[in-house]
């Protein structure tokens, strides 16, 4: 006799029959951790500390949450963690763990833990400028500081500034004029706005423009969107038989007046005039000062 078996019930059979591991799949979670606490804090870091849990594979890992959605995860020799990301001075955050097994199971919440971290009255270091590249019309610069959290910098050239509040440390000053003398200066400011004293000067001298007569390639694909008056432009970049691509400077020009210049890359804002046909052209520049030809988008605003 046959004994009749669902179709369900069959399949069943046959997966656990060729997948052993299906019907041995680990279902338990791991246990809670449990008596999270806070062992040290500082304006940016907040270091945590639990008791380990248990699983019956043997296996887990943890995984802390959250300050301002960043979370972490630990290998299970582990049962602590100093979290910076996202951790600002002045601001309260809330902590769990969560164990987690190899397939996947997850345990219980342990306990939170809340804790406010002290606000941040201490400015930067002076800055340091190093010079790492120079070039006709462009300088490359390295700034460091020393400073617990995140870091943004001013940079002044002969006293005026020209970058603000820049998070990256290597900025590239460009627009420069060939065989020319420049002082630059740099100021840091941290989280809470504290300004650090102004860095000791360093005065370079730009290279001479190089002996070229090969403009660059015209911009390509010149497009925009508009919005109004206002018109997003861009286009594919120039490239140049010696000046790199990350130097080429664009020209923007609107019905026939120059509105402003932007260097290495292929989009800029601008705004045109409502109510008539505007002429948008871009005209790609060297270190040497060879112009490309025009690119043109003509719309009506």
């Amino acid at each position: 006799m046959f004994k009749r078996v669902s179709l369900a019930a069959l399949i069943l059979l046959l997966a656990f029959t060729a997948f052993p591991a299906l019907a041995a799949r680990d279902r338990t979670a791991p246990t809670r951790p449990t008596n999270l606490r806070v062992t040290a804090v500082t304006s940016y870091s907040v270091t945590l500390a639990w008791n380990a849990s248990t699983d019956n594979s043997g296996q887990l890992s943890y995984i802390i949450c959250c300050a301002y959605n960043n979370s972490a995860t630990v290998p299970q020799t582990s049962t602590s963690f100093t979290f910076t990301a996202g951790v600002e001075a002045g601001r309260t955050f809330t902590f769990q763990v969560w164990a987690r097994d190899a397939a996947g199971n997850t345990s219980q919440a342990s306990n939170s833990v809340t804790v406010t971290t002290p606000s941040d009255t201490q400015p930067p270091a002076q800055p340091v400028v190093n010079v790492t590249e120079i070039g006709p019309t462009h300088i490359k610069l390295a700034l460091s500081t020393v400073e617990a959290g995140p870091v943004w910098y001013s940079v002044f050239l002969n006293g005026n500034l020209v970058i603000n509040t820049t998070s990256s440390a290597t900025p590239t000053l460009t627009l420069l004029q060939p065989s020319t003398s420049y002082t630059i200066t740099a100021r840091a400011r941290d989280f809470a706005g504290n300004l650090s004293p102004l860095s000791t000067p360093v005065t370079v001298t730009t290279a001479a423009a190089p002996n070229d007569t090969v403009p660059p390639t015209k911009p390509g694909n010149l497009s925009g969107d508009n919005f109004d008056e206002e018109v997003n432009l861009s286009w594919v970049q120039s490239t140049d038989n010696l000046t790199q691509q990350s130097l080429i400077k664009y020209e923007i020009y609107v019905n026939g007046v120059l509105d402003h210049v932007v260097v290495g890359r292929g989009r800029t804002v601008l705004y045109g005039t409502a109510g008539m046909v505007n002429t948008f052209e871009v005209i790609a520049v060297d270190t040497a000062g060879n112009k490309s030809a025009a690119a043109t988008f003509v719309v009506s605003l």
